[in-house]
């Protein structure tokens, strides 16, 4: 199928790598989707930023990105911890943020969909919202809007120093 088309099966995130680590028991496994497509993404970004209960106020709900992404990328789990409990959203949101396995698939979730650079950066692409999306990178550099606005890392004067670059607000 064409590059244009996200259709490659689920892929897993391993709790650990089974050829590495010795163990008597099998890691835990979850199956996240192998790219978002653009109805997922437009689903993690519509928890964001919703509509009130009136429908003239918009409320921003900025801690919802690592729940929305976790939502619509899970795709079923297994492994001897996980595989009682069924792959549910209600399961989803139960699921502890600290356990590094959660943060591994968070960072695989987000290099898997990480938004190429721009060949011309004069383009429209190469605007934060147009480059990182819903999905931003956790190692990314700016981080994605997203991932700004639910950790609160926005891109500052002296992360910009750091990073050698200058802001037309330099000037």
């Amino acid at each position: 199928m064409s590059r244009y088309f996200c259709t490659d099966p689920p892929v897993p995130v391993y709790e650990f790598d089974p050829t590495e680590v010795i163990s008597e028991t099998p890691p835990n496994v979850i199956f996240i989707k192998s790219k978002m497509d653009v109805a997922t993404d437009a689903k993690v970004k519509s928890e964001l930023i919703t509509l009130g209960a009136d429908n003239k106020t918009v409320e921003a709900r900025l801690g919802d990105n690592q729940l929305a992404l976790l939502i619509h990328n899970i795709v079923r789990w297994d492994g001897p911890d996980l595989s009682d409990t069924p792959c549910t959203v209600a399961n989803i949101r139960a699921l502890d943020p600290t356990e590094p396995h959660i943060v591994l698939v968070l960072d695989e979730i987000a290099r898997r969909n990480k938004r190429p650079d721009s060949p011309n950066p004069k383009s429209a692409a190469g605007s934060t919202l147009g480059k990182n999306g819903a999905a931003g990178s956790i190692g990314s550099d700016p981080p994605g809007l997203s991932l700004q606005l639910a950790t609160g890392i926005g891109k500052s004067p002296l992360r910009s120093a750091l990073d050698g670059r200058r802001s037309r607000s330099d000037d």
